[in-house]
């Protein structure tokens, strides 16, 4: 029943509760202060008082009262003045006996308890009312929100809702929920894109593969010459594409507790320079890695997420150019003076299958696989990674550990 109730409804109800709780305790308490405060002590003082004084006025009294003023001297009494229906009419003041008073004690107690719950329940009833009025003012900028939200279709992820002025809640409400949508559009257009570049990318070898292969058919008599290169193109396409097809799994892949172990970075690094030594020689490159580090990793991805960068490095750099790592407890920073990221470039750079300029990857060896791999293998050993880059003076990328 609780959950089918709309939220307005359940602030209304939580408040009127609240209120009839404290509505009742502070009417009871009430009573019972007036009680032990008021009525009490009077009772006490009436009982050892036969006569009391009272204030001038009219009263209605019993045969007794007269008689015990026809029968004493009343010298307090400047004037009373008595009417055959039972009124006396006290000038300046009077005298009346305990019972009476006592009657009149009671009769006041009744009347102050009953008016004390209608007030109790005329202030439930306003309040409960005010707090329903109130919950809908509460409610409205939810409603619109809700609404809104309610409008957005995958194909309007892009759209943002206006955010209210106040700084409130909602206001945080409205502006978080646009970032996730700008998360969520940055992510869609980044999965149609792999999804686009992923099959361009195995078509094209499968293309290659396809036409050689019908070259052999459509020629009757091909030489031994015409095999071999119809091989070696099938071979080489193959090859791109297992090397897609790995470098997409390894995009899925994360390290476990068994495989993680203390990785000496400075081998590493050596290690990654050596097997890139003839890329080295052909463009007269030097390098240099400064200081010592020890982290805890998976040993084949990360030797693979900066074999990837340091041959970035390479591929990307200037004829007699430097490569420069830099290796500390906090970071580690490797250094280029290639030809620079386009700074429109940067924020697409690890997007699976991007490249900055695509005739010159296809050239050099890349795919667009490479540093969308080693931010996701970094990512999985709590790493973070950073570019910065200018045209024409070279790329800077900090892993910060």
């Amino acid at each position: 029943m609780w959950d089918k109730l709309s939220f307005r409804l359940k602030i209304t109800v939580i408040f009127s509760l609240c209120l009839t709780i404290l509505t009742i305790a502070l009417t009871v308490l009430t009573i019972i202060n007036s009680h032990q405060s008021i009525t009490t002590p009077m009772r006490e003082n009436m009982q050892h008082t036969p006569m009391l004084q009272i204030p001038g006025g009219s009263l209605l009294v019993d045969d007794e009262v007269l008689n015990f003023l026809d029968n004493n001297d009343i010298h307090d009494v400047d004037e009373i003045i008595y009417n055959h229906s039972g009124v006396l009419t006290f000038e300046q003041t009077g005298i009346y006996r305990f019972y009476e008073l006592e009657q009149v004690l009671n009769i006041s107690n009744q009347n102050f308890r009953y008016h004390s719950f209608i007030i109790a329940v005329i202030v439930i009833v306003v309040g409960t009312i005010g707090a329903y009025l109130v919950a809908g003012v509460i409610v409205k900028p939810i409603k619109q929100l809700a609404n809104s939200m309610a409008e957005v279709e995958a194909e309007k992820l892009k759209m943002t809702l206006p955010v209210p002025k106040s700084h409130d809640e909602i206001a945080n409400l409205t502006a978080n929920f646009n970032s996730m949508l700008n998360n969520l559009h940055r992510s869609f257009e980044s999965k149609q894109l792999f999804a686009q570049n992923a099959s361009h990318e195995l078509k094209t070898p499968l293309t290659v593969i396809r036409a050689n292969l019908e070259s052999l058919v459509i020629d009757d008599n091909p030489t031994n010459e015409e095999f071999i290169e119809v091989f070696s193109e099938v071979k080489t396409s193959t090859e791109r594409m297992i090397g897609l097809v790995e470098g997409m799994l390894a995009m899925g892949k994360t390290p476990t507790d068994v495989q993680m172990t203390v990785i000496d970075m400075k081998d590493t690094f050596n290690e990654i320079f050596k097997s890139l030594q003839n890329d080295i020689t052909a463009k007269s490159l030097t390098y240099q890695i400064n200081g010592d580090l020890n982290i805890k990793g998976e040993e084949i991805q990360i030797r693979q997420a900066f074999l990837n960068l340091i041959s970035n490095a390479v591929r990307y750099n200037k004829d007699g150019g430097q490569i420069s790592v830099s290796l500390s407890s906090q970071q580690i920073t490797i250094d280029d003076t290639g030809i620079g990221i386009p700074h429109e470039s940067l924020v697409h750079i690890f997007d699976p299958f991007y490249c900055v300029d695509k005739s010159r990857s296809k050239k050099l060896g890349g795919n667009g696989l490479g540093l969308a791999i080693t931010k996701n293998i970094l990512e999985t050993h709590q790493m973070h990674i950073n570019i910065t880059s200018e045209v024409g003076v070279g790329t800077s990328i900090s892993i910060e550990l």
